[in-house]
């Protein structure tokens, strides 16, 4: 791994030959990983496995075509290949949207950066230690559990540079870790699996004993389920389930997708598409997030904006190019592959789970959904997916429900929630953390007994 004066000069060194390839706008970016983790089974380490990755990318506009490229190497001769791989694209593209190399006159240089000291923590005695102790852990919840399917402990560190021939100078880097573990159970011939996972920055401050408690009733709590008859149910969402449902859908407020025709909110900004009580915000710099995004792949400040508001549709998500086909500005949603979304929340209510749960009175609360991606249509927006979750009675959650389906239609459901908890957990999803609590959602049809 270069250090970061290192890197530096190679991005210069960039920048000064670009021109001699025929860019009239470039950029050259760096960016290196290290990455480490652990698996677990039966009692011994499985798998170990640790990385340090580094590259270069080029992106440079010619003939007013953009084309980029890439490679692992780190010298004068890589960055040549860069140049001339661009500059040969850029001779057989036909893009009819114009392409962006930015800078923002007012903030050409974005600093930021958030590696911590305990990174240094993460070794592969601590892991390993850590990981055989929960291992046990795990088998000592309950009897019925025989095995633990899966267990991992990993963590990252990484940085991204980036200058170009506007004047640009962007860093940023960050680092984080994680665990997962699945278990499964099994009770009078029935088999249940269920897993829980934790992430932060400081190993130190994973806490056993609450993740063990989650653990154990993810896995153990789901024997003796049963269906429910067929019809229509006010349900509560669990959190994850809010989490995992609502990801999906996302791309929907994703200003390329409504471009090409693909979402069904194009050219409904300023519409109520939701309840009044539900309210969906991206917040880059939210400060419960664990990784904080100043700013875009592209260079441009990220901003604090509701994508909907309190029912209304507010707001697009836009990258440099999206936005200069409408004539407006980016929201700085340029994320590496095209339009990408940061730390982003459904604002909480004022109930917990329990007061959830004595609003419904009777219905079904929903703690997982599987079939995501083959019962889901995306773009309609119509959705099948098997779950499972609880009863609720009388105002109390009770035995657990399997082998039921609820259908409905995305978008349909938006209009159909009633409340808003406060239980919030997060979920890391790529560029950001979601935030969410569990919901109430009236009136969905859910398959189960004839």
């Amino acid at each position: 791994m270069i250090d970061i004066r290192t890197a530096e000069e190679l991005l210069k060194k960039a920048l000064s030959m670009a021109p001699e390839y025929g860019f009239d706008e470039y950029e050259i970016s760096y960016s290196s990983g290290t990455s480490m983790e652990i698996s677990v089974f039966e009692g011994e380490i499985q798998s170990y496995e640790r990385s340090d990755e580094q590259g270069l990318v080029f992106k440079g506009k010619k003939n007013g075509q953009m084309a980029s490229s890439a490679t692992n190497e780190l010298d004068e001769d890589a960055i040549r290949y860069l140049l001339q791989s661009a500059s040969e694209s850029c001779n057989v593209l036909d893009d009819e949207d114009e392409d962006f190399i930015y800078c923002d006159p007012d903030n050409p240089r974005l600093i930021y950066s958030q590696i911590t000291d305990a990174f240094s923590k993460n070794t592969y005695s601590s892991f390993a230690k850590l990981g055989l102790e929960l291992e046990k852990d795990i088998f000592a919840l309950d009897p019925s559990i025989k095995a633990v399917d899966y267990l991992s402990i990993s963590c990252d560190r990484g940085l991204e540079m980036k200058m170009n021939s506007k004047g640009l100078y962007a860093y940023k880097d960050s680092d984080f870790v994680s665990l997962f573990a699945e278990a499964r159970a099994e009770k009078d011939g029935q088999v249940k699996t269920g897993g829980h996972y934790w992430y932060g920055n400081d190993i130190d401050k994973f806490d056993k004993e609450a993740f063990l408690k989650v653990f154990k009733h993810k896995v153990t709590d789901k024997f003796g389920g049963s269906s429910v008859p067929s019809g229509k149910y006010r349900i509560i969402l669990g959190n994850e389930a809010v989490i995992s449902f609502f990801s999906t859908f996302m791309g929907n407020f994703s200003s390329y997708a409504m471009q090409k025709g693909i979402s069904l909110l194009q050219g409904r900004e300023g519409e109520m598409i939701a309840s009044e009580c539900f309210s969906l915000k991206e917040t880059p710099m939210l400060d419960k997030a664990l990784i904080k995004v100043p700013f875009d792949s592209e260079g441009v400040m990220t901003t604090e904006k509701y994508l909907i508001e309190n029912g209304k549709f507010i707001k697009a998500l836009y990258n440099l190019k999206t936005a200069n086909k409408e004539g407006i500005k980016s929201t700085g949603n340029g994320m590496k592959g095209g339009i990408g979304i940061t730390n982003t929340e459904i604002i909480p209510g004022d109930l917990d789970l329990n007061g959830l749960a004595e609003e419904i009175g009777s219905g079904l609360y929903i703690t997982e959904l599987n079939g995501l991606h083959a019962g889901v249509n995306t773009i309609s927006g119509d959705f099948s997916l098997f779950c499972e979750g609880y009863k609720i009675e009388d105002g109390k959650i009770t035995g657990p429900v399997e082998q039921i389906t609820v259908s409905d239609n995305y978008y349909s459901v938006l209009k159909k929630i009633s409340k808003v908890g406060n239980d919030i957990i997060s979920e890391y999803m790529g560029s950001g953390e979601f935030f969410a609590p569990s919901i109430i959602i009236d009136d969905i049809s859910v398959a189960g007994d004839k």
